[in-house]
């Protein structure tokens, strides 16, 4: 024979309570852990985002100052450049150092791209004739995915040509290695 145990319905309803109240504070705190959001212009007009920049993650630092280093022309300490002055903010003053292109390459090690332009180093002479000003420089992140918007003006002085470049380029971060996106 089969015997029925009778639990209160208010013990019940207690336990069901409890449970939903648990699955949203876990819903909560999972959503929370990869929940990082922003849009900043990190340059315009020469002016620098000098909070965002002191306050800056090491993923963000990686994709700016391998930027900078791939498309940027060489900083030396006399150089008064956007991108020289974005340097020295996240203290990374000699981007030939070596401890920066193994920080750059850590990051960068599955785009071929950037892993061919760290191979020589200053990427972009200050002499040569090939000369890239960052005008504009923009950062956004959701969750996993960071996405940069640069603006270029450039000049090729030996062939007297010169161009505006504006580029977007998103990277997903898995393990922390960035995988370009588009």
């Amino acid at each position: 024979m089969t015997q029925i145990i009778r639990i209160p319905t208010d013990r019940i309803s207690f336990f069901i309570k409890a449970l939903l109240a648990s699955l949203i504070l876990l819903s909560m705190i999972s959503c929370q852990q990869n929940s990082i959001k922003f849009n900043e212009v990190i340059l315009d007009n020469d002016i620098i985002n000098s909070v965002f920049l002191q306050n800056i993650n090491e993923p963000e630092k990686a994709l700016l100052s391998g930027y900078l280093f791939a498309y940027g022309n060489e900083c030396v300490p006399s150089s008064t450049s956007a991108k020289c002055k974005i340097l020295k903010e996240l203290k990374l003053e000699n981007e030939c150092e070596e401890q920066h292109k193994v920080f750059i390459n850590k990051w960068f090690k599955k785009v071929v791209l950037m892993k061919h332009k760290l191979q020589k180093c200053p990427n972009l002479p200050l002499t040569f004739a090939i000369q890239n000003t960052f005008e504009k420089i923009v950062m956004s992140r959701v969750s996993d995915t960071i996405t940069i918007t640069f603006r270029i003006k450039g000049i090729n002085e030996s062939q007297e040509k010169n161009w505006d470049l504006e580029q977007t380029d998103s990277y997903f971060i898995n393990e922390g290695v960035f995988k370009k996106v588009n």
